[in-house]
């Protein structure tokens, strides 16, 4: 039988089947002949439930009782069809039968239309159906849609009058139109994430398809998040913290880092849709974009596959910042999925593995391979530290495997059960994984992930739907160090030795409960509920251990600058150096600096014990929802949501006004959903970036714990430990001449007046959260094919990062010729520097003037504090086309225009205001800001039929094409005299005026599929990503060297441009060169059997 027909179902209606043996073998026939025209052989009568899912199903019963009781959120992992029943003359019908039938699955659903002809089904997995109208008096129709996650879409009949008959025809409508959807997002279906090539397999990277979506900027100088392997994306210009992603409706972020976990496996996803704006109320937690995944689940058919995917570095092109005759790449793919029935029309399950293995060559900055023998010669004659072998390989590995079982109770209950386990080993990480570091401060990394997912469907009539669920996720997490070398660090440039912008390990563990309700009244449809998280992590982070000295640039570590030149000896000068101090119990207190401390390859229990610390916290959302069918032409979504984090009180006040209303419309003009008009404008609120509250609650370091600051002038009493982090010459002193051979020295030290390093937490530190708008259309301008063009406005307020709450005073004098500095163009201007706060001393060296006494009280270095002072903008134009598969051809597109302004919310104590009095001085072009970026996609499908050569090719590609980035030019050393120099600018630059490179790729697949049976096929495909080997660089150098752009002055020596005077230094040669860069040529061959 054709599959566009539904065979006779012995003169019943489908909505008239009850949940008796012979309706529900009514039911199983009507989708085996959908499937293949015959009951299958060995059928098993639907039976007594398994245990484990009438245990669950008892447990989400008492969730559902208690959703209004405890805190819960609702994420749309589900789609809603509306629509209205018509006769042939126009008029409505009044309550028709209506049915929703999945023929993969036998799921089937019942409504009545009300007496205006109005019908609505929620809380639908997506799928494809069969929706069926009828009424007494009428012929029957019959329509085959598809529905995505997600969806809210319209569906209208029109009943020819006549007799009821029993064989209908059925409509195929593909997708529906969604004149009802008010928010803005994109759909990537399972043709997409099968078809199109992505390097890695990672699905998550098929949201660069959807626009307004880009890489994410992670630089924070010599810090990063927490490393995850997995892509990090920005939304709308947005800080890559402040995103959600949730798979099968479960908070699926890491707490500890504010990047999302590691996903199942690119075979296991169904699909997923990129939430850009959305204006309901169930979704919250996310100032930028929502992404949300569904995965597989069974059928009525047994389908499996098994693959294997290959890559050697003899088939890719050569990296240039690979080191010399190095180059190495082998990495082997491989897994198995298998799904069916395990009671036909009931119980399904579906399952999956995968594993990796794969060695590669670590990539490195071009600076550190032109000057590779300098430093290793520092290192070794200097320090006496082992040098830096850039030979060394690194692996990464993992094993992961998804087990999802799904049963339908009856018509009213169904319920889902989904587990994932994941096992990733890696050796010789880089931490701050941007080409940052060099083979001493590498890490390795395993970690394991865990998360039991459980989410029941209640159906109690027509018009009231509930849907609760439950997650138990674990995360281990250990990042242990390769050496125990002390941080070295080339502002800006590289570094060596132990990282201190990674924690050593963490644990996290995660409970949380969902439950929502859908009530049909009329022409509304009203949602209430909400979610409740507990986050429990605990955390070691030793941070400046054994210790760290930071130089201003490469001729300050090489010792070839002009203070070597003064000397007359080689002498290499860190700017400022931070050490951690521990009690006598760890080995290792500000008394015993002993040697062999620097020849370890970890971090002793003792320390990382020492430097440990637990938070617990909750977060809570509430939310109240109503979608009004106004008119047959206008939907309205308005509503109310309420979101809450409880940190301990000893870290924040926790506030509890976070309220976000939220309005969206869709309007129709022609009553139909061929063009939309769409848009809406609301509130949304954010987590607290988790990496704002290191050293606080948990601490980083050993003995200090600071309390949250009420406000800047709160005693600094003992318990605040002050001497935490000491960088007083003296100790240092005494620690380096341990490090150093006796015929060597260091230059400068550090003024005995700079105590300690402070980074706390401001208590009345306010939850970010982001304002946004957006007006659009939509509109279909042929049969699988949809065209959107949208304007989104985004604001992010109460963004979080660190300032230096203690920076010297400006100094207002110096305004002549000899303290003008020029900006890149070589206009001069004026720009104020700091007067350094160690009595006795010039202000600005060589010029005489002497300090304000009582300029810094009390006598410590820098207070770093973190604050809610931040801001961000972004618009932007987003045009989005796409067309279904059909006729062997399948594309689309996604365009964004857009500009993205801040002041620089990055959540790292590395790249602070340069001037923290002055934050508006900050605001220039984002990090994240690319004005341009085109995505295209395409699948095309060969004949099947045609002959032996030509039947059964593909290929598909995605073209991606975006505007330069920009990034900071850096001076390079402690410019301004304020005892921290990774922040210091050149000139009377702001931030991120370098102008990086366009970015161009494009990757193609070609497979062919070789049919042995009907349903046993095998697919052999080759891979090319970034196939014109294009040179993409991601990060350049721009560590000028110098306080001023010295080259652009006319008389050098008359602006205070030689050696020995402020602005000592010349413009590094390496200045604008690459740091990290995008994967070169390379290619990957697979087979993949399917059954």
């Amino acid at each position: 039988m054709e599959p566009h027909r539904i065979a006779e179902l012995e003169g019943k209606s489908i909505t008239g089947l009850g949940d008796s043996g012979e309706n529900r073998s009514a039911r199983r026939r009507l989708s085996d002949n959908w499937n293949n025209g015959k009951l299958h052989e060995g059928h098993v009568r639907a039976g007594r439930p398994l245990v484990l899912l009438k245990v669950l199903s008892c447990a989400l019963n008492v969730v559902l009782l208690a959703g209004l009781l405890r805190p819960a959120q609702a994420q749309v992992v589900t789609a809603t069809l509306q629509g209205r029943v018509y006769d042939a003359s126009g008029a409505a019908i009044s309550e028709a039968t209506m049915t929703a039938v999945n023929p993969a699955t036998g799921l089937t659903r019942s409504t009545t239309a009300s007496v205006t002809g109005d019908y609505q089904f929620t809380l639908l997995p997506s799928g494809d159906y069969t929706i069926t109208a009828e009424k007494s008096g009428f012929q029957k129709a019959a329509k085959k849609i598809h529905l995505d996650i997600g969806t809210a879409g319209n569906l209208d009949f029109t009943l020819p009058v006549g007799q009821v008959t029993e064989q209908v025809t059925v409509q195929d409508v593909g997708e529906v139109a969604e004149p009802m959807r008010t928010m803005v997002s994109s759909v990537i279906d399972e043709q997409k994430i099968q078809n199109l090539p992505v390097n890695g397999r990672q699905f998550i990277d098929f949201a660069l398809l959807a626009p307004g979506v880009t890489i994410g900027d992670t630089t924070s100088g010599s810090t990063d998040v927490i490393i995850e392997p997995v892509t990090k994306l920005s939304f709308a210009g947005q800080n890559i913290h402040y995103n959600f992603v949730a798979i099968d409706g479960a908070d699926n972020m890491s707490t500890a880092s504010g990047i999302q976990k590691t996903t199942p496996s690119q075979e296991a996803v169904e699909e997923f849709r990129v939430i850009n704006s959305s204006y309901s109320t169930e979704f919250g937690r996310a100032v930028g974009g929502i992404v949300n995944i569904i995965t597989k689940s069974g059928t009525n058919e047994l389908h499996g596959a098994l693959y294997e995917y290959f890559r050697n570095d003899a088939m890719d092109a050569t990296s240039p910042l690979a080191a010399k005759g190095f180059d190495k790449l082998r990495q082997n793919q491989f897994g198995t999925t298998l799904g069916g029935p395990i009671v036909r029309d009931r119980t399904f399950f579906f399952g999956n593995y995968e594993g990796q293995r794969h060695t590669e060559s670590p990539f490195y900055n071009s600076t550190v391979l032109t000057n590779i023998d300098a430093i290793n010669q520092v290192k070794a004659n200097v320090f006496g530290l082992p040098t830096e072998n850039l030979s060394v390989t690194r692996g990464i590995d993992y094993d992961n495997f998804l087990l999802k079982l799904n049963h339908s109770f009856n018509e009213k209950q169904s319920i889902f059960v989904r587990y994932f386990f994941n096992d990733q080993r890696s050796t010789n990480l880089s931490p701050l994984n941007d080409g940052f570091d060099l083979p001493s401060g590498f890490k390795n990394n395993s970690f394991r992930d865990q998360s039991l997912v459980g989410n029941l469907v209640s159906v109690f009539s027509s018009s009231l739907v509930n849907e609760a669920r439950v997650q138990y996720a674990h995360r281990f997490f250990d990042f242990p160090t390769v050496s125990t070398q002390p941080h070295l660090e080339v502002s800006n440039v590289f570094t060596m030795g132990v990282n201190r912008g990674n924690p050593d390990f963490y644990g996290e563990s995660r409970f949380e409960l969902v439950d929502s309700v859908t009530k049909t009244l009329g022409k509304h449809t009203l949602s209430f509920g909400g979610d409740f998280n507990r986050v429990s992590t605990t955390e070691s982070f030793p941070l400046f251990y054994p210790f760290e000295a930071d130089f201003g640039n490469l001729s300050a570590f090489l010792g070839t600058d002009f203070v070597s030149q003064v000397l007359g000896r080689t002498a290499p000068h860190p700017f400022v150096i931070f050490f951690e101090r521990f009690d006598a119990a760890s080995g290792f207190n500000e008394p015993s600096f002993d040697t062999s401390v620097y020849q370890g390859t970890s971090i002793s229990s003792a320390v990382r014990n020492q430097a440990k610390g637990t938070l617990d916290h909750t977060y809570e959302g509430l939310y109240l929802q109503d979608r009004w069918r106004a008119t047959d032409r206008l939907t309205l979504n308005y509503g109310l949501r309420w979101e809450g984090e409880t940190w301990p009180s000893a870290a924040i006040n926790n506030p509890l006004k976070n309220f976000d209303p939220r309005l969206g419309f869709s309007y129709a003009p022609g009553g139909h959903g061929n063009f939309v008009v769409r848009g809406g404008a609301g509130l949304f609120h954010g987590q607290i970036p988790s990496p704002l509250l290191m050293c606080q609650i948990p601490s980083c370091g050993g003995l200090s714990k600071y309390p949250g600051r009420e406000n800047i002038q709160d005693d600094l009493n003992a318990k605040t430990r002050l001497s935490a982090f000491g960088s007083d010459p003296f100790t240092m002193a005494g620690a380096l001449s341990a490090l150093l051979p006796s015929a060597s020295t260091t230059a400068i030290y550090p003024s005995p007046a700079l105590d300690a390093v402070i980074v706390r937490f401001v208590k009345n530190h306010k939850p970010p959260y982001g304002a946004q708008a957006s007006l659009g259309i939509e509109m279909q301008p042929f049969k699988d094919a949809t065209l959107d063009i949208t304007g989104l406005h985004v604001r992010g307020i109460h963004l979080g990062s660190f300032y230096n709450v203690n920076q010297p005073d400006p100094n207002p004098v110096f305004f002549d010729a000899a303290h003008m500095v020029h900006d890149s163009k070589g206009d001069v201007g004026s720009k104020n520097y700091y007067c350094p706060f160690f009595p006795g001393s010039d202000c600005l060296p060589g010029t005489g003037f002497g300090v304000i006494p009582g300029i810094r009280t009390p006598p410590f270095g820098v207070d770093f504090e973190a604050d809610s002072k931040w801001d961000s903008q972004w618009d932007g134009l987003l045009i989005t086309f796409n067309k279904r598969m059909s006729h062997h051809v399948g594309w689309g597109f996604s365009y964004t225009w857009s500009k993205g302004i801040d002041n620089g919310p990055n959540p790292s104590f590395v790249l602070i205001p340069q001037d923290s009095c002055c934050f508006n001085r900050e605001r220039a072009l984002s990090a994240d800001h690319a004005a341009q970026r085109f995505v295209g996609n395409a699948t095309l499908e060969g004949p099947t039929h045609l002959n032996a050569i030509l039947n059964g090719w593909k290929l598909a590609t995605i073209v991606s094409l975006e505007s330069p980035h920009y990034f900071t030019k850096f001076a390079g050393f402690d410019a301004n005299g304020d005892i921290f120099g990774n922040n210091d600018r050149v000139g009377i630059e702001s931030r991120n005026t370098f102008k990086g490179d366009s970015y161009q790729s494009v990757d193609m697949r070609v497979s062919r599929t070789f049919h042995f049976t009907e349903k046993i096929n095998l697919e052999a495909l080759a891979e090319a990503f970034n196939m014109f080997n294009t040179l993409n660089i991601r990060f350049f150098n721009t560590a000028y060297g110098a306080a001023d752009f010295c080259n652009l002055a006319s008389d050098p020596a008359a602006q205070g441009c030689g050696p020995g005077s402020f602005r000592e230094g010349s413009p590094n040669p390496s200045y604008g060169t690459p740091r990290a860069i995008f994967n070169p040529r390379q290619i990957q061959l697979a087979l993949r059997l399917t059954w």
